[in-house]
């Protein structure tokens, strides 16, 4: 059985066992209400998710999509408050800024061959100052949460029949990256990245264009991400999208996506994004402390990575087996 294939069943299994636990443990687990609250808390990570699948299958990493969306999000709060622009001017800008900013992630690491780490890390702090400068001031100058009352923002938070328009979304999202990776030259090129740049490159695939393409998708589904966040929170602060990275990155990892790159897709990353909306969602109803909650988060990722560095491990020792044996 392939690798990936072992991978995506151990994530389904944990979120099978996972759904079981805090279904029989608690009484209002199982309800309709809270399981369309929970896929409404896993869609804007998992919007977000789909494109830095996509960045960490190259072997990447983006740690400035939670400074991003905190940044698109009050520019876009700067739109309705002081120019009253109509929603989808609104949602149009969000996205082309959000596809800007990760285009400027992409050429520091395509162009100026800086590690993802450190650009992307520069960049967060870069949106995140950003998003103070055009944070809503009162006329003494203090920083005031201003609430949304648009109504075509807050529509976009609502519901058809109980599910979230942000849950759907967040599906037709990830069907299209999932096509895209698996059904064009962009996600033959991605794995190809990923699994061994050199020989990618020898081949002439370009890394500069498959960084640029794959860090402004990100910025893009960053920036609807962002409008979905204003629309269920009804307001935006400077501390909007603070630490949401972890929250992606960790629906990636439990997906089934590999930091060495190569590996993974969007349906993992759904499941991933499920998972971690799911444990959140179990962990609350214990009134566990935050700091239990963090450790706990925590806790699974480090557990998910390891046993992916060790099945990895395995497996190479079979392949090595196999072709010392001739098999």
């Amino acid at each position: 059985m392939r690798q990936e294939t072992v991978r995506r069943l151990t994530s389904l299994g944990l979120l099978a066992i996972l759904f079981l636990f805090f279904g029989l443990t608690s009484d209002n687990f199982f309800t309709a209400a809270n399981i369309f609250t929970l896929l409404r808390e896993c869609a804007v990570v998992g919007i977000m998710a789909v494109g830095v699948t996509m960045v960490i299958i190259t072997a990447g990493i983006d740690l400035s999509v939670g400074g991003m969306v905190g940044f698109i999000s009050m520019l876009c709060m700067n739109l309705l408050f002081y120019l009253r622009m109509p929603v989808g001017l609104v949602v149009l800008t969000a996205m082309m800024v959000g596809t800007l900013c990760g285009l400027l992630n992409g050429s520091l690491v395509g162009f100026l061959r800086l590690p993802d780490f450190i650009a992307t890390l520069s960049t967060q702090f870069i949106f995140r100052g950003l998003t103070y400068i055009l944070a809503i001031r009162n006329d003494f100058g203090m920083i005031v949460n201003q609430r949304i009352t648009d109504p075509g923002i807050l529509i976009l938070g609502g519901s058809i029949n109980g599910v979230f328009l942000v849950t759907i979304v967040f599906f037709i999202v990830a069907a299209i990256g999932q096509f895209v990776l698996k059904g064009t030259k962009l996600g033959t090129y991605t794995y190809a990245i990923g699994a061994n740049r050199r020989s990618a490159e020898l081949s002439g695939i370009s890394h500069t264009r498959i960084k640029l393409s794959v860090f402004g998708i990100t910025g893009m589904l960053c920036g609807l991400a962002s409008i979905f966040l204003m629309a269920r929170v009804g307001s935006v602060v400077p501390d909007t999208g603070m630490w949401l990275e972890f929250d992606v990155i960790a629906a990636v990892v439990m997906g089934g996506c590999a930091f060495s790159g190569g590996r993974g897709d969007t349906f993992g990353t759904v499941i991933g994004a499920i998972f971690m909306a799911t444990l959140i969602n179990g962990i609350l109803k214990y009134n566990l402390p935050t700091a239990a909650q963090l450790m706990i988060k925590g806790g699974v990722i480090v557990l998910i990575v390891v046993f992916d560095s060790l099945y990895a491990s395995y497996m190479n020792k079979r392949i090595q087996q196999r072709a010392g044996t001739g098999d």
